[in-house]
Protein backbone atom coordinates (compact mmCIF):
# COMPACT_ATOMS: atom_id res chain seq x y z
CA UNK A 1 0.00 0.00 0.00
CA UNK A 2 2.81 2.44 0.82
CA UNK A 3 4.43 1.74 -2.56
CA UNK A 4 1.24 2.70 -4.40
CA UNK A 5 0.92 5.92 -2.43
CA UNK A 6 4.55 6.80 -3.18
CA UNK A 7 3.99 6.33 -6.90
CA UNK A 8 0.92 8.54 -6.81
CA UNK A 9 2.86 11.29 -5.07
CA UNK A 10 5.45 11.60 -7.86
CA UNK A 11 3.21 11.00 -10.87
CA UNK A 12 2.41 14.10 -12.97
CA UNK A 13 -1.11 15.44 -13.06
CA UNK A 14 -3.04 13.30 -15.55
CA UNK A 15 -5.92 14.77 -17.58
CA UNK A 16 -7.30 16.96 -14.83
CA UNK A 17 -10.46 18.87 -15.54
CA UNK A 18 -10.39 20.94 -12.35
CA UNK A 19 -7.95 23.59 -13.57
CA UNK A 20 -4.88 24.25 -15.68
CA UNK A 21 -1.80 22.07 -15.32
CA UNK A 22 1.18 24.01 -13.90
CA UNK A 23 4.16 24.20 -16.29
CA UNK A 24 6.45 22.39 -13.80
CA UNK A 25 6.09 19.93 -10.93
CA UNK A 26 8.33 21.98 -8.63
CA UNK A 27 9.34 25.56 -8.00
CA UNK A 28 12.98 24.68 -8.77
CA UNK A 29 12.13 23.46 -12.26
CA UNK A 30 9.69 26.35 -12.81
CA UNK A 31 12.49 28.84 -12.05
CA UNK A 32 14.35 27.60 -15.16
CA UNK A 33 11.35 28.01 -17.49
CA UNK A 34 10.13 31.02 -19.44
CA UNK A 35 6.57 30.14 -20.43
CA UNK A 36 4.87 32.01 -23.27
CA UNK A 37 1.11 31.56 -22.87
CA UNK A 38 -0.63 28.31 -21.96
CA UNK A 39 1.38 25.09 -22.35
CA UNK A 40 -1.81 23.13 -23.18
CA UNK A 41 -1.23 20.49 -20.50
CA UNK A 42 2.52 20.06 -21.01
CA UNK A 43 4.48 19.85 -17.78
CA UNK A 44 8.23 19.70 -17.03
CA UNK A 45 8.70 16.83 -14.58
CA UNK A 46 12.49 16.54 -14.42
CA UNK A 47 15.47 18.75 -15.20
CA UNK A 48 19.14 17.79 -15.18
CA UNK A 49 22.24 19.80 -16.01
CA UNK A 50 25.90 18.87 -15.99
CA UNK A 51 29.19 19.92 -17.51
CA UNK A 52 30.67 17.63 -20.15
CA UNK A 53 34.08 18.58 -21.54
CA UNK A 54 33.62 21.93 -19.75
CA UNK A 55 30.36 22.67 -21.64
CA UNK A 56 26.94 22.87 -19.95
CA UNK A 57 24.52 20.13 -21.12
CA UNK A 58 20.84 20.15 -20.12
CA UNK A 59 18.08 17.56 -20.35
CA UNK A 60 14.47 18.30 -19.43
CA UNK A 61 11.74 15.66 -19.26
CA UNK A 62 8.34 16.97 -20.38
CA UNK A 63 5.03 15.09 -20.27
CA UNK A 64 1.75 15.76 -22.05
CA UNK A 65 -0.78 15.31 -19.25
CA UNK A 66 -3.71 15.46 -21.66
CA UNK A 67 -5.06 12.86 -24.15
CA UNK A 68 -4.88 15.35 -27.06
CA UNK A 69 -1.79 16.07 -29.18
CA UNK A 70 0.20 19.27 -28.55
CA UNK A 71 3.01 20.98 -30.46
CA UNK A 72 5.72 22.47 -28.24
CA UNK A 73 8.12 25.17 -29.39
CA UNK A 74 11.21 25.60 -27.22
CA UNK A 75 14.68 27.11 -27.15
CA UNK A 76 17.47 27.35 -24.63
CA UNK A 77 18.86 30.66 -23.37
CA UNK A 78 22.46 30.37 -22.23
CA UNK A 79 23.97 32.96 -19.87
CA UNK A 80 27.37 33.56 -18.29
CA UNK A 81 28.23 34.13 -14.63
CA UNK A 82 27.23 37.81 -14.84
CA UNK A 83 23.83 37.01 -16.39
CA UNK A 84 24.72 38.11 -19.92
CA UNK A 85 23.51 36.03 -22.87
CA UNK A 86 26.09 33.72 -24.43
CA UNK A 87 25.96 33.22 -28.20
CA UNK A 88 23.54 34.64 -30.73
CA UNK A 89 20.50 32.84 -29.32
CA UNK A 90 18.81 29.74 -30.60
CA UNK A 91 15.90 29.49 -32.99
CA UNK A 92 12.63 27.91 -31.87
CA UNK A 93 12.56 24.11 -32.15
CA UNK A 94 9.20 22.34 -32.70
CA UNK A 95 8.37 19.06 -31.00
CA UNK A 96 5.06 17.17 -31.27
CA UNK A 97 3.71 15.42 -28.19
CA UNK A 98 1.06 12.79 -28.72
CA UNK A 99 -1.59 12.37 -26.01
CA UNK A 100 -0.01 11.41 -22.67
CA UNK A 101 3.47 11.12 -24.24
CA UNK A 102 6.73 11.94 -22.45
CA UNK A 103 9.76 13.33 -24.30
CA UNK A 104 13.15 14.85 -23.50
CA UNK A 105 14.38 18.31 -24.49
CA UNK A 106 18.16 18.38 -24.85
CA UNK A 107 20.45 21.34 -25.16
CA UNK A 108 24.18 22.01 -25.23
CA UNK A 109 25.68 25.43 -24.51
CA UNK A 110 27.75 27.22 -27.14
CA UNK A 111 30.92 27.11 -25.07
CA UNK A 112 32.45 26.93 -21.60
CA UNK A 113 31.53 30.53 -20.71
CA UNK A 114 27.85 29.52 -20.26
CA UNK A 115 27.20 28.85 -16.59
CA UNK A 116 23.39 28.89 -16.46
CA UNK A 117 20.33 28.54 -18.68
CA UNK A 118 16.60 28.95 -19.06
CA UNK A 119 14.24 27.09 -21.36
CA UNK A 120 11.74 29.25 -23.22
CA UNK A 121 8.56 27.36 -24.10
CA UNK A 122 5.34 27.94 -26.05
CA UNK A 123 2.66 25.46 -27.13
CA UNK A 124 -0.33 25.11 -29.44
CA UNK A 125 -2.92 22.39 -29.90
CA UNK A 126 -2.82 20.12 -32.94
Amino acid sequence: MALALGLLAVAPAQAQSDGPVPPAVSAGIASKLIVRGDLKGLQAIDLRAQRRNDVLVVQAEVVNTQPRDVRLYYRFRWVDASGMQVGDGEGWKPLVFLGLQTQFLKGTAYGPQATDFQIEMSAEGR
